[in-house]
């Protein structure tokens, strides 16, 4: 597994700057809380949410997207993109990958890794695609996390939109990053990222509707052009 992979799936899509931080402020509560939360995430078979995100680029562009986000495995996922910039899906069936996007009624089919994080990894570095929540599937999020931020702090239990959370931030020179974990089951609720150095960059999801071991079929990770759509070569961004 890519070692920092949450800071380049978190950060990238956002134009932040993460800084390596040799020695910093860990709170050993929000480490354990962390720690839960990616453990939780692990001992799953499958697993389902949607994230509702906002997003405000360096140039003040804004973007809205709703993305309902299915995985079985290790290596089978789905997801359904609604947004500003148009609807598109992802399917993976641990040997292809497929995307396809409504408005342009468009797709293309890569060979991909056998492994969900790798393929991760591979499509966010190649093409700049960010999947939702795929920050917190990384066994090795709490590492990055201290890695990459001089605190690391926890606020306790807070009430964040009538629900029972405990409130975490991970801060160094260019970011503020704010958790709010659900207390009940250990998974993520809302996520907030700021910039100290850009006031117009921010980012805000919000994550719901949380499925854990839901059955999940085969059919759902396979994907079948619909009729009259044109295969088009994915554009490398880099």
């Amino acid at each position: 597994m890519k070692k920092n992979a949450i800071i380049y799936s978190l950060l990238a899509a956002l134009f932040f700057v993460s800084c390596n931080s040799g020695s910093g402020e860990y709170d050993t509560r929000a480490v354990d809380s962390l720690d839960k939360l990616t453990e939780t995430i692990g001992d799953l078979t499958s697993l389902s949410y949607t994230v509702n995100s906002y997003f405000v680029n360096e140039k003040g562009e804004e973007n809205i997207k709703e993305s309902d986000v299915y995985l079985r495995d290790s290596n089978k996922m789905f997801i359904e993109n609604k947004g500003t910039k148009g609807d598109k899906s992802f399917w993976y069936n641990g040997e292809k990958f497929a995307y396809f996007l409504f408005n342009k009624n468009e797709y293309d089919i890569l060979d991909a890794p056998d492994n969900t994080l790798k393929l991760i990894d591979s499509i966010h570095e190649t093409y700049n695609i960010y999947f939702p929540a795929a920050d917190f599937l990384y066994p090795s999020l709490t590492d990055d996390m201290i890695d990459n931020y001089d605190q690391l702090l926890y606020f306790g239990e807070e009430k964040m939109d009538d629900v029972d959370c405990f409130a975490l931030e991970a801060t160094n020179e260019e970011t503020i990053v704010q958790f709010w974990i659900l207390k009940e089951t250990n998974l993520p609720h809302k996520m907030i990222i700021s910039s100290k150095t850009n006031e117009d960059k921010y980012y805000e999801a919000t994550y719901s509707n949380w499925r854990m071991n839901p059955k999940l079929p085969d059919i759902m990770f396979e994907f079948q052009p619909p009729t009259g759509s044109e295969r088009k070569k994915f554009v490398e961004q880099n």
